[in-house]
């Protein structure tokens, strides 16, 4: 193996275990494209599975060729590359967010998605790494660009070298510290052949700017290594983030409660609230986190929250996103995901129409939600019974079956982080206890589930089905 200072960096960098598997997001850019080959290359000698990832958003008229390009590259590797298409314009319009931000969530999404289907062929969670290919440039990037919409010190720390995904998958940036520059010269040194996006030599979006635009301008009439300053900055930034989130977690211990019938996290804030702000803007932080709504922590939700605890009124609440509510009781601060006495009821306005048909006939109405499965396999599990199929909610013993084995419903949905109060909501298509078809719904965390449910494997259409089994769900006439 031809070492390098890439090469070395990375493993010096201590992110990579020995005997890992590596889901490695690969755009085919010269970044995801240097931590890709400099993976394969120490692959041998630390017994690590590469598996990449390229996700096809569809935006560009070259996007087809250069998911071929990253395809060629990995057969060249000796890789088995994961390709994936999504429509980020879609969901960027559906959120009213940026394309570039869509593109975000749907990449990470799909990283825990092959994840899981990792750790479902028994290969234990902590040994599964997500790589991410951000450089010290991009780091640099990141905090001038967060320092100028106006951020705390915890966006001044920039991008951490390590954090947990959404499913909780280790997330990894394996080339964090070298510079844009050294990863061209490894591409050009190993006669490397990568995707290059136009877009980012233009300034349609606010990073490009500052990347080919306000840093080249700082370099040259203030400080011609502000890169470098910028990225000392977020290294001494994240250590002082880094001691005031201990101190925060020391002074929980305690004081902090979770309960589960009802959902409920309990703060005791009778010494709390003589903490510092800053420390208790973090408790904060931590209990939104835990709720999943970090993403709506805005500066006036928590400042509203820390105010709560510090007035002199033993009592008040505050509506928080998504239908959770905080609301203080004497020394108590209770943040709760919504009333506890509400739970959400299913959708009454549905029904079911099962249909069997040859595959050649198989035109599923595109205006309905549908799922379809091999019909002779299923005649073959439970012959004659396709009337007996009914659109329901759960009950006690309900599975779905998996490629190996089956997953108790009540599991699948904790793991799918389904609030308990909507639990019950949740609609699906069973015979008996088995369950070929959870129907989507907006309380599931991926966005897979919310949009079009849990499919069983049991019954899969294939090259080799004549005749499939139909289920379309529509309205009640």
């Amino acid at each position: 193996m031809k070492r390098n200072h890439v090469i070395d960096s990375i493993i010096d960098s201590g992110l990579i275990t020995e005997g890992a598997y590596i889901v490695a997001g690969v755009s085919g850019g010269p970044d995801s494209l240097c931590m890709l080959h400099a993976l394969s290359q120490i692959a041998d000698s630390m017994d690590l599975t590469i598996v990449p990832v390229h996700i096809n958003h569809k935006l560009r008229p070259e996007a087809d060729d250069e998911e071929d390009n990253v395809v060629r590259i990995c057969d060249r590797l000796g890789l088995d590359c994961y390709t994936f298409e999504a429509d980020c314009k879609m969901l960027a319009d559906e959120l009213k967010i940026s394309t570039e931000e869509a593109g975000r969530q749907i990449r990470y999404e799909i990283f825990d998605e092959v994840a899981a289907q990792i750790e479902a062929e028994h290969v234990p969670r902590n040994n599964i790494l997500i790589a991410v290919a951000h450089n010290a440039d991009d780091q640099a990037e990141t905090v001038l660009f967060r320092l100028l919409r106006g951020t705390g010190i915890h966006g001044l720390a920039g991008m951490p070298v390590i954090r947990n995904s959404e499913a909780g998958y280790l997330i990894i940036r394996p080339v964090i510290d070298i510079q844009r520059s050294e990863i061209e010269q490894y591409i050009k040194d190993n006669k490397l052949h990568p995707n290059i996006d136009a877009s980012n030599m233009t300034s349609d979006y606010t990073r490009n700017k500052i990347r080919n635009e306000l840093i080249p301008y700082l370099e040259k009439e203030f400080n011609p290594s502000v890169r470098q300053s910028l990225r000392r900055y977020a290294e001494l930034a994240d250590l002082d983030d880094t001691l005031l989130n201990e101190i925060a977690v020391s002074s929980m211990e305690g004081h902090i409660n979770f309960e589960q019938n009802p959902e409920r996290i309990l703060l005791d804030i009778s010494e709390i609230r003589n903490n510092p702000v800053p420390i208790n803007t973090r408790i904060v932080g931590f209990i939104l986190q835990t709720m999943r709504l970090e993403k709506y922590a805005t500066f006036e939700l928590i400042t509203q929250l820390t105010t709560l605890m510090y007035s002199d009124n033993p009592s008040g609440s505050i509506d928080l996103p998504m239908g959770a509510r905080a609301y203080r009781e004497y020394d108590t601060v209770i943040f709760t995901d919504a009333d506890e006495n509400y739970i959400i009821q299913p959708d009454q306005s549905l029904r079911m129409i099962p249909q069997v048909m040859m595959i050649k006939d198989y035109h599923p109405d595109e205006d309905y939600m549908y799922a379809v499965f091999d019909f002779d396999l299923f005649n073959k599990e439970h012959p004659g019974r396709v009337g007996e199929l009914r659109l329901r909610t759960r009950q006690e013993g309900d599975y779905l079956p998996m490629k190996k084995g089956s997953k108790k419903i009540q599991d699948l949905l904790v793991d799918s982080k389904v609030m308990k109060r909507a639990r019950d909501s949740i609609l699906m298509v069973a015979i008996d206890s088995e369950v070929l078809w959870i129907l989507p719904s907006k309380y599931f965390s991926g966005r897979q589930e919310k949009e079009k449910g849990r499919f069983s494997p049991k019954y899969s259409v294939s090259d080799s089905t004549e005749r499939v089994l139909l289920i379309e769900i529509a309205e009640n006439i």
